[in-house]
C-alpha cells in the first residue's frame, strides 16, 4: 500500500500563501468544476422494452416475446458508453444455451451445468473501452427456457444499430432457425456496423403508424377517455407580422396555448392562430378525448416545430401525455417537465410503442467506490450527503451565493425527480435515476443526504423537502430493522451473510434525526438517535484502547476488534454534531458526553506526527487517511468551541490545528483535489484487509465534503478567539 508522500511536497496546498478561507474556496470550486449539472439524458424508448429486477440487473426472458418451443436463436444487442478504459463486472445467469459477447469478442459461453440450474450467476471482469461498447447475447430456446439474466454497471443501455442511435434499450431478433454467422465466419460476435445486421429484423418496433386515425390523439390514446396533452417548442424567425400563423385542424374540443398563455378554445373545425415574429415559446395542445372523432392536426406557416427540449433517439418533435382524468389536471402548473413523469404517466411519441424516459448518466463508482468520470450533479448516495453539506457549510461561511445555488438545485433535483423515480421503477422494475432514495433498504439510502437536504431547508425552506424527510423518518423510525435493545443493525445479506452493526450508521442516522428536531421540534426522534450512542457503544467500544470496533458481528457474538479510522471518525463526527447546541435536559446528556470525552481524549493520543491518524488507528504501519482525520479535526474544534474539554482546551485546539495542517501539506494539493481518502469498506476481524486492500483513492466523495467540515470549523474556531 502507497504510503506518504501521496504526491510531490512541492504541489501541496500548504506551499501556497492562501488563506483557509482561499484554500476551502479552492477545494469547493473543484468539486463543483468536475460536476457540472449536466447528468441526466432524456432517451427515446420502446415500452415493450425488456424488464429490470429490483436489484438493477436485467431479466432478458425472450420466451416472452417469441413464444415457447424447443428450438431457433435470437440475438439480442446493447450498448454502453463509458468515459474512460475502466474494469467493470458483468454477471449473468442463463435460462437456455447462451454466448455473451463484448465488443465482438467472447466473454462467456454457458454449459450444460447453467442450463439444468438457472440460479447459478457467473461474474466476469470485462474491460470497457472509452465509448462505444457493444454487447451481444446469441441466446438458443429449449423447452426450459429462452434468455438470460444480466447484471451490468449501472448505465444506459443503448441501442446498438445505426439507425436508432441514441435511443435507449436492448433490440432482439425475430426467431432464427440456425445460429446467425457474422461478418467473415469466425468465432467473433456480431458486427453492428455490418450488413448482416441491416438485413435482420429487428424488435421492438419503433415504427410510426399513420392509417386508422386522423390526429396523434387518437392513435396514441384510442380506447381512453379524459384528456391529454401535445407539446412542442415553436420558433419563429425576423420576418413581417402576418408571415407566421398556425392552423389547428380539429376533431374535437381543444384548447391550445401559445407561451403558456391560452389562444384559442374550439371544438370540431378549422382555425387559424396568428404566431409573432422572433419567438421561440412552448405550443400545448390540451384534447378531450373519447368518442369517435378527438385530437387536433397543427399545420404551421413559416414556423419551425421543434421538440420541447433535448431528446436523444427520435426525430420527433410533439411529445403527448395522458389521459388525465380532468382538464384542470392536464393543466397544472410543473406538469411540463421533460425530465419527469407527468402525473406518473410517460410522455409519448407518435411511433409504435414509443415513450420517453429520463436516465441518471452522470458518474457511478465502481465496486472500489471510485469515481469513473462524469459527474455526481443529481445522484443521491451518502458520500455525496456529506459532500454536499460540506459545499453548503462553506457556501455560507464565504458568503459564496453561487455554491450555495448549486448545491440547492443538486438537491431540489434529486426531490423533484423522486415520484417520477418511484413511477419509473413500478413500470421499468427499477428506476433509471435516484435509486437509492427509492429502494430505501438501509440507513445509507436516505440518512446522509437527508441531513444535506434538511441543512439546505435551514436556508431556504422547501415544503417538498419536508415530504421526502417524513418519509426517511418513517423508515427510521418504524421500517428499519432494530435488535430487541432498539439497537439498529443491518440483517445478514443472502443465505451466507451475517447480521452486523457497523459504526457507520452512527453517521448515516443520528445527525438526520437531531437536524429534523431543530426544525420540527421531533423530541421521539431526537431520543431515538440519542439512544444508538450508547447501544452501540454497548456493542463496539473496546475498552483496551479507548475507541470502537468498526464492526459487531451478532451471528458470532464478537466484536471484529479493528478500529478502522473512518468508522471512529463517523462516531465522533456525529456525536459532535448531536451534541452541538443541545442541554443537559436530554435524559441522557451526561452520558453521551462522558463518551465524547473518553472517545476524544483517546483519539487525541492516537494522532500521529504529521497530524493524520491512520487507516488502522491502532496501527502505525498502516496508510496516513484523510477522511477520518478530517473528521476528528472537526468534532475538536466543536468541543474546544462549546467547551466541552475544560482545562484540555488548549490541547485539543494543537490537535485541530496540527490535523488541518497535515491535510493541507501531505493529502490535499494545490488544485484542491484530495488525496489518501480510504475506498468504501466491507469489514473484517483482520487489520491486513483495512490496511492493506483497501486502498485509498483521490478525490473520493467520502473525504472531500468533510475535510470542508472540517476546514469550516477550524474557520469558526479562529474567529471566535
Amino acid at each position: 500500500m502507497r504510503k506518504l508522500p501521496y504526491f510531490d511536497p512541492e504541489w501541496s496546498m500548504a506551499e501556497d500563501t492562501g488563506t483557509l478561507e482561499s484554500r476551502l474556496s479552492v477545494i469547493a470550486d473543484r468539486y463543483v468544476g468536475a460536476n457540472p449539472p449536466a447528468a441526466f439524458r432524456v432517451r427515446a424508448v420502446s415500452t415493450e422494452q425488456f424488464k429490470q429486477t429490483s436489484d438493477g440487473s436485467w431479466k432478458i426472458d425472450l420466451a416472452s416475446v417469441s413464444g415457447a418451443g424447443t428450438d431457433g436463436y435470437s440475438i439480442v444487442g446493447g450498448m454502453l458508453m463509458s468515459g474512460l478504459e475502466k474494469t467493470v463486472t458483468i454477471g449473468i445467469s442463463c435460462f437456455s444455451p447462451t454466448e455473451l459477447y463484448l465488443n465482438g469478442g467472447l466473454l462467456f459461453r454457458s454449459t450444460f451445468t447453467d442450463e439444468i440450474n438457472q440460479e447459478l450467476w457467473h461474474s466476469i471482469d470485462a474491460e470497457l473501452k472509452p465509448g462505444r461498447n457493444t454487447i451481444t447475447m446469441i441466446c438458443r430456446r429449449t423447452a426450459a427456457g429462452f434468455g438470460c439474466q444480466l447484471s451490468l454497471p449501472q448505465t444506459a443501455v443503448l441501442s446498438p444499430l445505426r439507425g436508432r442511435q441514441g435511443q435507449a434499450g436492448w433490440v432482439w431478433s425475430d426467431l432464427l432457425e440456425t445460429k446467425p454467422v457474422w461478418g467473415n465466419g469466425t468465432a467473433e460476435g456480431p458486427d453492428w456496423d455490418s450488413a448482416e445486421a441491416d438485413r435482420i429484423h429487428w424488435n421492438p418496433d419503433a415504427e410510426k403508424e399513420t392509417i386508422g386515425a386522423a390526429t396523434p390523439q387518437q392513435r396514441i390514446f384510442p380506447e381512453e377517455e379524459g384528456y391529454c396533452i401535445a407539446w412542442c417548442k415553436l420558433r419563429t424567425g425576423a420576418g413581417g407580422d402576418d408571415a407566421y400563423s398556425l392552423v389547428i385542424e380539429s376533431f374535437g374540443y381543444n384548447k391550445v396555448y401559445l407561451g403558456g398563455k391560452l389562444q384559442l378554445v374550439c371544438e370540431a373545425g378549422t382555425h387559424a392562430i396568428a404566431v409573432p415574429p422572433c419567438c421561440s415559446m412552448d405550443l400545448t395542445v390540451i384534447s378531450r378525448c373519447g368518442g369517435t372523432a378527438y385530437g387536433a392536426v397543427v399545420q404551421i406557416k413559416g414556423c419551425e416545430l421543434l421538440p420541447p427540449g433535448k431528446i436523444n433517439g427520435t426525430d420527433e418533435s410533439w411529445v403527448y401525455a395522458g389521459c388525465f382524468g380532468s382538464e384542470a389536471e392536464a393543466e397544472r402548473e410543473g406538469l411540463f417537465n421533460l425530465l419527469t413523469m407527468p402525473g406518473g404517466k410517460r410522455w409519448l411519441l407518435d411511433r409504435k410503442n414509443m415513450c420517453l424516459r429520463t436516465f441518471f448518466e452522470g458518474s457511478y463508482s465502481d465496486k472500489h467506490w471510485v469515481s469513473q468520470g462524469g459527474s455526481a450533479f443529481g445522484r443521491w448516495d451518502y458520500p455525496l450527503g456529506v459532500t454536499l453539506f460540506g459545499l453548503l457549510r462553506t457556501a455560507v461561511s464565504l458568503g459564496k451565493e453561487e455554491l450555495k445555488s448549486y448545491v440547492e438545485h443538486h438537491i431540489k433535483t434529486c426531490v423533484t425527480l423522486y415520484e417520477s423515480a418511484v413511477f419509473d421503477k413500478e413500470l421499468n422494475g427499477a428506476p433509471a435515476y435516484d435509486q437509492n432514495l427509492v429502494r430505501l433498504e438501509c440507513l445509507d439510502d436516505c440518512g446522509s443526504m437527508g441531513l444535506a437536504m434538511l441543512e439546505s431547508y435551514k436556508l431556504d425552506p422547501d415544503e417538498g423537502y419536508l415530504e421526502i424527510a417524513g418519509r426517511i423518518r418513517e423508515f427510521i423510525v418504524h421500517k428499519l430493522t432494530k435488535l430487541e435493545d432498539g439497537t439498529f443493525y443491518r440483517p445478514a445479506a443472502g443465505p451466507h451473510g451475517t447480521a452486523t452493526i457497523w459504526a457507520d450508521d452512527l453517521y448515516m442516522s443520528t445527525p438526520f434525526l437531531r437536524c429534523l428536531y431543530d426544525i420540527t421540534g421531533d423530541t421521539e426522534a431526537l431520543e431515538l438517535a440519542a439512544r444508538q450512542f450508547l447501544k452501540f457503544s454497548s456493542y463496539l467500544f473496546l475498552p483496551e484502547s479507548g475507541v470502537f470496533s468498526h464492526v459487531y458481528d451478532l451471528d458470532r457474538k464478537c466484536a471484529t476488534g479493528i478500529p478502522w479510522g473512518r468508522g471512529n471518525g463517523w462516531v465522533l463526527f456525529s456525536l459532535a454534531y448531536f451534541l452541538d447546541g443541545l442541554t443537559e435536559e436530554l435524559e441522557n446528556y451526561n452520558e453521551l458526553m462522558k463518551l465524547f470525552l473518553t472517545l476524544s481524549g483517546s483519539y487525541r493520543r492516537l494522532q500521529g506526527g504529521n497530524g493524520l491518524w491512520h487507516q488502522v488507528l491502532t496501527d502505525p504501519s498502516s496508510y496516513e487517511e484523510a477522511s477520518c482525520t478530517a473528521m476528528f479535526t472537526y468534532a475538536f474544534c466543536k468541543g474546544v468551541k462549546n467547551g466541552w474539554y475544560g482545562e484540555e482546551a488548549f490541547l485539543y485546539r494543537e490537535a485541530t490545528e496540527k490535523g488541518f495542517k497535515g491535510l493541507t501539506e501531505y493529502c490535499i494539493d494545490k488544485d484542491g483535489s484530495v488525496y489518501g481518502v480510504c475506498k468504501g469498506s466491507g469489514f473484517s476481524f483482520t487489520k491486513e484487509y483495512y490496511r492493506d486492500e483497501l486502498f485509498w483513492v483521490v478525490n473520493d466523495n467520502h473525504g472531500i465534503g468533510i475535510v470542508l467540515l472540517a476546514g469550516n470549523e477550524l474557520l469558526d474556531l479562529e474567529n471566535s478567539r
